[in-house]
This record gives structure tokens, C-alpha cells and sequence, in this order.
């Protein structure tokens, strides 16, 4: 609720300042002290007209797209808390912090001549490949200190829809991101989890997971320490290949529970490949998973729907031009039960 709060309030410090003389107040405050009750009253009104605008534009550009019917899948699924938002960096640009192809760029500035090899790799999304790149060209303590120094902030204030989860998902997280912005937005709501794991802490994740549900799964890692990290191609192979582990701990994961992909671009992609993997090898059915992806113009839907089916993966589109506002209207509307009227 305080997400929404501040929203309102913001809202209401944009008309401006109560100015008598050569003193201000901002808006809200003026407004609490002398009417309360009518400010209340007010933050409900705002808030239902909130919603309904949302869920509007929600079921507007869901239709257009075909959607509909499966996001009301998914709410169903929601309701039954049987979904694990799977969390990439699209959820934490809001915050301030930089998406992967941004942060391997930045790196370039003390080595300038890496950056042609560099534009090569992302534009073919051989994000391993680059984050390997700028690893060996820098050196591991360097390359180290600049991930930490990035991702590893606690920052203060979070921005964005990612403070829409902890209402709609109370049964664990999954994060490939290095950041914090996910504990302290379920700190925030009195939902704090009940475990995290990263590194070779995840071996334990299944067991864990039947525990105590709520759980916080870094799969890759985390920003304060290089052990566990998954970014480079080498730290890739180490635990999406043969010896690794991360295949099982999807499997064993994702056994009775769906997967909803959140702010992740979903192109070449290990996690792909695992999950298809996993579907072939499975003998009985297993649940389907969803994600919120941008219609960007030009994109081959067909094609698209072929390469993520192959991993039980089906989208749920979304218009481009404002993608914070999009994932807003779809949260709020999985919070408010879908569109079953």
C-alpha cells in the first residue's frame, strides 16, 4: 500500500507548494493537517480510480494482442500462489541500475580499445562472451571491484513496479540480477524472506524451498563477493554445464510451481536452454510458465512463440512505448483478481 501512497502523494506535490508570504508548505502536508478525514477519504477514491485505470488499460492492449485468455490463466494460478516471479534487470532500471549490455559498455572507459570486439558481442547477444571480454582484458580483481561497486549500493529509495511484487507473490523469488532492490522491497512490505541463497548455497534450495517457501534464489549470484557469480562464459559453463548444478536446482524448482519472467529480455539465454532441456527430459507434464515481454514492431511472433514454447515459456505482450506503466497495469490487475467479469 505504501507504493500507492506515495504515488498519491507525489501526485498531490505537483500542483505545487502552499506559499503564504514568504513561507511554502507542500500540498499533501497542508492538506492532512487542516482535513484529515477528507484526506483519507480522498487516498481511497484516488486509489480505486487508480486501479480501475490500470486494469482498463491492461485489458485494452491484452485483447489487442491476443492475451487475455492466458493472463487470466496466470491470475487464476496467482491466486493459488502457485507462480515464482522470475526477476531480471528490466525490474531494477527503475531503481538506477544499469542493464547488462549498459554495464559491460561502461567498462570500456579505462579500456577503450576492448570496445569494437565488445559492440560485436552484445549486438549478438553474446552477453557471455562480452562479460568474458572485459573479465580477462581487466583482470579478475578489477572486473570484480567495478560489479561491486555497480550493483552492490543499498540504495534508499526504490522506484518502479518491482514494489508490486511482495503483493501478488508470497511464496519466494527467483533473481538472476546482482543487486539488492528485491530484499528491501520485501523488507519494505513486512514480507521479508525467509531465506536467501546464492552460490553453493542453492545446492540446499529444493530442500529449503519445502521448508520455508519464501525464499530468495540468486541464481547468479550476488554484487559483494565473486563466489557464486554467474556472468562470464567461463562462470556459465561452471554451473550451467555437465558438473554443474543449476539444471537441477530449476528442476527440482520449478516441479509444482510456474515461473512468471519479469524484466528479463529472454533472447539467447542459459536459462532458456535449461528449461528446455528440462521439458524434454520430463516424463510427465509440467506446469507451463509465463512472461511479460514488449511487442516491439517487427518482431516475428511466430517465431518467437516457437523458441519460447520449446521451453513451456508464453508471453504475455505488452506495449513497448512505456514498459514501467505496462508492468504496473499487469501487476495491479493480477492483484485485483484478473478479468473474469
Amino acid at each position: 500500500m505504501e507504493y500507492f501512497r506515495q504515488r498519491f502523494i507525489d501526485e498531490l506535490n505537483d500542483e505545487g507548494p502552499v506559499a503564504i508570504r514568504t513561507f511554502e508548505w507542500p500540498s499533501v502536508d497542508v492538506f492532512k493537517a487542516m482535513a484529515p478525514e477528507l484526506y483519507e477519504g480522498h487516498f481511497v477514491d484516488w486509489l480505486g480510480a487508480a486501479k480501475e485505470a490500470a486494469r482498463d488499460r491492461a485489458r485494452e492492449f491484452l485483447t489487442e494482442n491476443g492475451c487475455l485468455d492466458r493472463f487470466n490463466r496466470l491470475s487464476e494460478q496467482c491466486e493459488h500462489q502457485r507462480v515464482m516471479p522470475f526477476v531480471g534487470a528490466g525490474l531494477s532500471r527503475s531503481t538506477g541500475f544499469p542493464l547488462w549490455g549498459d554495464f559491460l559498455r561502461s567498462l570500456t572507459a579505462d579500456f577503450a580499445a576492448c570496445r569494437p570486439e565488445l559492440e560485436a558481442h552484445l549486438a549478438a547477444w553474446r552477453y557471455e562472451d562480452a562479460a568474458q571480454l572485459m573479465r580477462d582484458r581487466m583482470g579478475g580483481d578489477i572486473f570484480d571491484e567495478a560489479v561491486q561497486n555497480t550493483f552492490g549500493h543499498r540504495r534508499k529509495t526504490i522506484a518502479g513496479p518491482i514494489q508490486l511484487l511482495p503483493m501478488n507473490f508470497r511464496r519466494g523469488a527467483i533473481t538472476t540480477n546482482f543487486d539488492y532492490v528485491l530484499d528491501k522491497v520485501y523488507d519494505e512490505a513486512g514480507c521479508r524472506f525467509d531465506a536467501m541463497l546464492a552460490g553453493a548455497n542453492l545446492r540446499e534450495a529444493p530442500r529449503r524451498i519445502g521448508d520455508h517457501p519464501h525464499c530468495l534464489l540468486r541464481l547468479h549470484g550476488e554484487a559483494d563477493t565473486a563466489i557464486g557469480r554467474v556472468l562470464t562464459r567461463e562462470e556459465y559453463d561452471a554451473n550451467y554445464g555437465v558438473a554443474g548444478s543449476y539444471r537441477e536446482i530449476l528442476r527440482a524448482t520449478i516441479n509444482a510451481t510456474s515461473l512468471l519472467f519479469v524484466g528479463c529480455s529472454l533472447n539467447v539465454d542459459r536459462t532458456i536452454a535449461a528449461l528446455v532441456e528440462l521439458k524434454d527430459a520430463a516424463v510427465v507434464a509440467t506446469p507451463r510458465h509465463y512472461a511479460f515481454l514488449p511487442l516491439t514492431e517487427g518482431l516475428d511472433r511466430e517465431a518467437r512463440r516457437a523458441e519460447l514454447g520449446a521451453a513451456d515459456i508464453h508471453p504475455i505482450w505488452y506495449p513497448p512505448e512505456n514498459h514501467d506503466q505496462a508492468i504496473e497495469d499487469l501487476l495491479i490487475s493480477l492483484m485485483e483478481g484478473g478479468f473474469h467479469d
